[in-house]
């Protein structure tokens, strides 16, 4: 059962419509919304689409083109970033394989909890918003960080472990971000202790 409480209903409305479009039947919901779903930590806001197949932008935008009013933000070869009536939504060509099978629930394609746990890792060596941290800490309730290192590196092979263990206690950044609406309740200072702990256990 997913937690649609998640997301705001229009949101939810708009990714089922997405899901019943056959053209993008190879798209699969990742990232904090897909998460959220799945274990409903916080309120989450934008759809972020995966596939491993090339992405065709001209017919994704005839094929959406019903769905609201649609802005490009941003294309590439690899990226589509759209607002659909002002919903964020990505589109991309991902480059991993994935390490499960997409997981259906209610008619909607979402990445495993172990593709989510592996690209987390790879966001906080990217960017390390504060979503990302506390996704890793709710994370952290049923996986532990060694099994999250493994899901790593099966997907990113060429990942560093000085460079992902020194993003995941490197909270500056994130420290001036505002928290997301939280829907189970937990404190920014309760985040990074728990993840600075799982750090140096999985280093000692």
């Amino acid at each position: 059962m997913l937690h649609y409480t998640t997301i705001h209903p229009e949101t939810l409305q708009l990714l089922k419509r997405l899901q019943e479009i056959d053209y993008l039947s190879n798209f699969r919901l990742v990232g904090g919304t897909a998460l959220a779903l799945q274990i409903g930590h916080r309120l989450s806001v934008d759809l972020d689409l995966f596939a491993f197949s090339e992405l065709e932008v001209a017919p994704i935008l005839d094929q959406i083109d019903s769905l609201g009013k649609i802005k490009i933000i941003n294309h590439s070869p690899k990226v589509l970033n759209i607002l659909i009536d002002d919903i964020k939504v990505d589109f991309v060509t991902y480059q991993y394989d994935f390490l499960r099978p997409v997981e259906v629930v209610d008619n909607i394609r979402l990445a495993s909890i172990e593709d989510i746990a592996a690209m987390k890792l790879s966001a906080i060596t990217s960017r390390g918003a504060k979503k990302d941290f506390i996704d890793l800490f709710f994370l952290l309730k049923t996986l532990s960080l060694a099994q999250m290192f493994e899901y790593y590196y099966s997907k990113f092979p060429d990942g560093s472990d000085f460079l992902v263990a020194k993003s995941l206690t490197y909270f500056n950044d994130a420290d001036i971000e505002p928290m997301p609406k939280m829907l189970k309740p937990v404190t920014w200072n309760d985040v990074k202790n728990r993840i600075i702990q799982e750090v140096d256990g999985y280093f000692s």
